[in-house]
């Protein structure tokens, strides 16, 4: 009896029912300070105005110092140190010498840029006496952002001993914009978890290069609930709010600073070559008018199926287009902007700040969102571009609307498939974080961005990649062929994608059940 009386004191062994997943609403924005991003190597990886590194030493100084340091170990005898002035709350970023990356990005928040300054300092790798220096005044930062800079390194003789050549991009805040919850604007959520059904997995090919990549600064303000979940031996899967069909429009910015949908590079006038940039909104409307690719052409469409025929025809503005558009439909925005230091007679002349280009855009859907009145008002909207100081400013100036990253890892001028948008829109971005999965991924995740879109045959290449991104605390879309991408989401394993885009339209799956 006693016995029984003792088994029936053990409690219950049963676990709990799960808790719900943690849903994080929106993101980390720009409220006051400005976001400067100074990336240390040439611009784009076909440039050819510099044949150099971004930090160049004369050879004298190389030799005489390496000469001095024989018994050093390190193949890498000098640094680099950036250091930003007085009033910024940033650690300084080191870099070694010669430089192993590409680019090496140094990111920081600042509240003033007129007291902003620079200073890039050579160092022996082991001491403290400054072999030269370099600074950048407050007037390069007032300057139209991602401009090529090249400034001498002095030394304590005022004798010049090298050069560093590096970008400033300047990410300003975008006034009025507030984290909503339920309220006049649609804010997505997402969330990581880890499935039921997951195991530990010791497979070292699952080690993928952005893992541990040296590149991601210190110096991002991320969301706490987005830090790296790499380290987990198990597969994550992540969560959002978007789901369903969002039509897929094509928006770049007027030389008036006016957004308008157009899905090519050059406009349709035989007699000149000219961008959507080289015009005004009011030359973009008549020549629309003129070719009857107007705002009548919304009009005519009776279902969803005929958005991918009039789409790519349309050409009208963002603000007329998002009045005409039913609201319950939801849109991506594809913002295709040319970068001010792409120098190509190719490629359109007259060149636009991005970050004035996305206050723009923001600008014009809030000022039209109301007019649609109540709920109406509450469309769903995310963004995507291949431009990753695009990608930059739409994350960081609002908190409500996700953001994608596109890629096509350097396949320029490779056809992917897409007749629509126009290819060479998409290959303008030539960057670093443009030239491979690892580099675009690392960008996504530096800037807490929502997920990132690859060419579908590229992953189809690799399948394990998709899982891998995932892990990183990516949604995985791809767009290209509908062949390669009817493999990708059809498929019934971790290889499955998050997304894909198709006939102008973006389709978000909803994969919380598929594991």
């Amino acid at each position: 009896m006693q016995v029984d009386s003792e088994t029936e004191a053990i409690p219950s062994l049963s676990l709990p029912p799960p808790i719900m997943p943690h849903r994080v609403y929106g993101h980390n924005y720009l409220d006051k300070n400005y976001l400067i991003t100074v990336t240390v190597g040439l611009p784009t990886l076909s440039d050819t105005r510099v044949g150099r590194r971004g930090v160049s030493l004369h050879s004298h100084l190389s030799d005489s110092v390496l000469a001095r340091s024989p018994y050093l170990p390190s193949p890498n005898r000098l640094k680099m140190v950036i250091t930003a002035g007085a009033g910024v709350n940033a650690a300084p970023y080191t870099m070694s010498l010669p430089q192993k990356n590409v680019q090496d990005s140094f990111v920081f928040q600042t509240a003033d840029l007129n007291t902003l300054y620079l200073e890039f300092s050579i160092y022996p790798n082991f001491g403290t006496k400054t072999i030269g220096r370099a600074v950048a005044h407050p007037s390069i930062f007032q300057s139209p952002s991602d401009q090529f800079i090249v400034l001498p390194i002095l030394d304590h003789r005022l004798h010049c001993i090298g050069e560093v050549s590096f970008c400033a991009t300047v990410t300003s805040p975008f006034q009025g914009v507030t984290l909503e919850v339920g309220g006049a604007v649609e804010t997505y959520w997402k969330s990581l978890t880890l499935p039921q059904s997951g195991v530990f997995n010791p497979n070292p090919r699952t080690t993928l290069p952005w893992r541990h990549s040296p590149k991601s600064p210190d110096s991002i303000h991320t969301s706490p609930s987005i830090q790296s979940t790499s380290g987990s031996p198990m597969h994550t899967v992540t969560l959002s709010s978007l789901s369903g069909n969002y039509l897929h429009a094509v928006m770049q910015v007027t030389r008036d600073l006016h957004p308008v949908l157009y899905y090519d590079l050059l406009l349709p006038e035989t007699s000149f070559d000219l961008g959507v940039a080289d015009v005004t909104l009011a030359q973009f409307e008549a020549l629309a008018k003129k070719l009857d690719r107007e705002e009548q052409l919304i009009h005519r469409v009776i279902s969803i199926q005929e958005w991918n025929k009039v789409l790519p025809r349309l050409m009208v503005s963002l603000s007329r287009f998002m009045q005409l558009l039913p609201a319950h439909l939801g849109l991506t925005l594809e913002v295709a902007l040319s970068p001010i230091n792409r120098a190509t007679n190719q490629y359109i002349k007259h060149r636009l700040d991005p970050d004035v280009c996305v206050d723009t855009i923001l600008r014009a859907i809030r000022q039209t969102s109301p007019s649609l009145g109540g709920a109406l008002a509450r469309r769903r909207i995310a963004f995507t571009s291949f431009s990753p100081q695009v990608c930059t400013a739409l994350n960081w100036k609002q908190p409500n609307y996700p953001v994608f990253f596109s890629s096509r890892c350097g396949q320029i001028g490779v056809d992917a498939g897409t007749a629509v948008p126009s290819l060479a829109l998409r290959d303008m971005g030539e960057d670093y974080y443009s030239s491979s999965v690892a580099a675009g991924v690392e960008f996504a995740k530096m800037n807490n961005l929502l997920g990132i879109f690859f060419d579908s045959g590229l992953l189809l290449q690799v399948p394990s990649l998709v899982q891998g991104i995932r892990d990183a605390g990516l949604l995985v879309g791809v767009h290209g062929d509908s062949s390669t991408s009817n493999v990708m989401v059809l498929s019934s394993d971790n290889t499955q994608v998050d997304a894909y885009i198709r006939d102008c339209t973006v389709t978000y799956l909803d994969n919380s059940g598929s594991d």
